[in-house]
């Protein structure tokens, strides 16, 4: 009995002394820790004639459009009409969101974004919010946060937005036009001296660096805002002291260019960009363009005033409006101030 106990107390102690020296089993799955997705995604994955694009991260790690659309390796014989068939979406969409101009044509090689449907690409700006980028378009701000998958309306400069069912607002090719430089001898008076130059062909010198808004400041970087967009001032009002230049804010057509009272907008301008976009230029001193002409953004129409109702001469500035649709818009979410 003697020895059975010794036995069994010889035993624990081994078993004691071999707990402390060997590691408790643990399984396999209990060891293993979650894969954590890296956030560098910018893979392809190839696939029968075009590449589908990872969710790609923006250097703000902002997660992009790219994210629901795919981006097409044209092959020979694709045209816009033969994509648009195939992808259930509109010509127009493909140009929109890859630049291309009407009838531009695309080659073997090309890369152009797919957008999963129609409308355009929205590349966020400084300052911009949700609600600013559905009133730009015309489109319900939750229309937008559904398709791009946001929560809370938060978004970030740089990023870029589907934007489903909208337009683009300017078409045209973004320009700035210069002064053009003439090799005809100068005209002469009758003395056979050259005339001063006037103050037309001073300010037609002038030029004014492009913004990074849609539509060109239509006026100098000196000017600066002295009435808001508000009800019953559906306009930007601009100052420069003592009168400046003003500037088309994008390439279009003249359809207005009245001097007089003009309900109050004194000596007026009414540029067509197309897209059911117009502005208006009021208070003009003088006018440079006339109904018919094709001007350029950024080229000189005007010289600032005071005309129709303003009060006085210090009243000298710009009332610069954006109609869509026959809707005026606030122009700050249209230009850079």
């Amino acid at each position: 009995m003697h020895w059975l106990s010794l036995r069994v107390r010889l035993a624990c102690g081994v078993a004691l002394l071999i707990s402390l020296l060997v590691p408790p089993y643990v399984p396999q799955p209990a060891m293993a820790f979650e894969e954590v997705g890296s956030v560098d995604q910018q893979f392809l994955l190839v696939e029968d004639g075009f590449l589908m694009k990872s969710s790609s991260l923006t250097q703000q790690g902002g997660r992009r459009a790219y994210s629901e659309s795919i981006v097409h390796k044209v092959k020979e014989g694709d045209s816009l009409e033969r994509l648009s068939q195939r992808y259930k979406i509109a010509k127009e969409t493909i140009a929109w969101t890859n630049n291309l101009r009407e009838g531009a044509t695309i080659h073997p090689g090309d890369e152009l974004v797919i957008l999963p449907v129609d409308g355009v690409l929205h590349t966020v700006k400084a300052g911009q919010t949700l609600l600013g980028i559905a009133e730009l378009y015309d489109v319900p701000s939750d229309r937008i946060a559904q398709q791009n998958k946001i929560k809370g309306s938060f978004i970030m400069a740089g990023q870029e937005l589907i934007v489903p069912g909208g337009r683009p607002i300017v078409t045209k090719p973004v320009q700035v036009a210069a002064a053009s430089t003439s090799s005809k001898a100068p005209v002469q008076n009758g003395n056979g001296r050259t005339p001063p130059p006037t103050k037309k062909d001073e300010m037609t010198a002038m030029t004014t660096a492009p913004t990074s808004g849609l539509l060109q400041k239509p006026c100098s970087a000196s000017c600066f805002i002295t009435q808001y967009f508000h009800a019953g001032h559906y306009a930007l009002d601009m100052q420069e002291k003592g009168g400046g230049p003003i500037y088309a804010a994008e390439a279009g057509t003249v359809i207005r260019a009245d001097y007089g009272w003009n309900g109050g907008f004194g000596n007026v301008i009414e540029i067509d960009h197309g897209n059911e976009l117009i502005t208006l230029y009021g208070h003009n001193k003088e006018l440079y363009v006339k109904v018919g002409d094709q001007v350029e953004r950024g080229q000189l129409i005007s010289a600032m005033g005071n005309t129709g109702l303003v009060y006085g001469s210090t009243g000298i500035h710009i009332h610069f409006e954006v109609r869509v649709k026959g809707v005026k818009k606030n122009p700050l979410l249209y230009i850079d101030e």
